[in-house]
């Protein structure tokens, strides 16, 4: 009757651990903190490869960027130079790291909330490589974005 009992004991043991994997999170959240600022953006061509194109800011204004909060509240800044003067067309809200994603909620200019999705491709401390659906032209957009 031990022995039986001693060869449940590992697989019980395996168990538990395969189940505490489940719930690691392997962002560390510290890491997309801060202010980024786009470098390249990328799609998807007909071979199914993504192609990087350098990002190119307006000139004559602040370079377009995002900045992630330690209280969980976010801004994207998109600059634009229009009538002589420098736009800023921001988008505020909260955001939240779920695993890899990171989840965007604001509220629009008509008043209704939204979610945006972006998914870590890669990340180190300096740079961060993310991908989402842009769903007005219905195709996934990568971005590379410096600290």
């Amino acid at each position: 009757m031990k022995r039986v009992s001693l060869l449940f004991l590992p697989i019980f043991f395996f168990s538990l651990s395969c189940e505490e994997d489940e719930e690691l999170n392997f962002i560390q959240e510290n890491y997309i903190l801060g202010k980024w600022f786009v470098t390249e953006i990328g799609t998807v061509n007909s071979n199914n490869t993504i192609v990087y194109e350098d990002y190119i800011n307006d000139s004559e204004c602040e370079e377009d960027n995002l900045v992630l909060n330690q209280e969980g509240t976010y801004e994207e800044n998109n600059f634009e130079f229009i009538s002589s003067n420098c736009q800023n067309d921001q988008i505020t809200g909260t955001y939240i790291l779920d695993n890899n994603k990171i989840v965007q909620t604001y509220t629009d200019s008509g008043g209704q909330l939204k979610q945006k999705v972006l998914t870590i491709v890669a990340l180190t401390y300096e740079e961060i490589n993310l991908s989402y659906t842009d769903n007005e032209i219905n195709k996934i957009v990568f971005l590379k974005l410096r600290k």
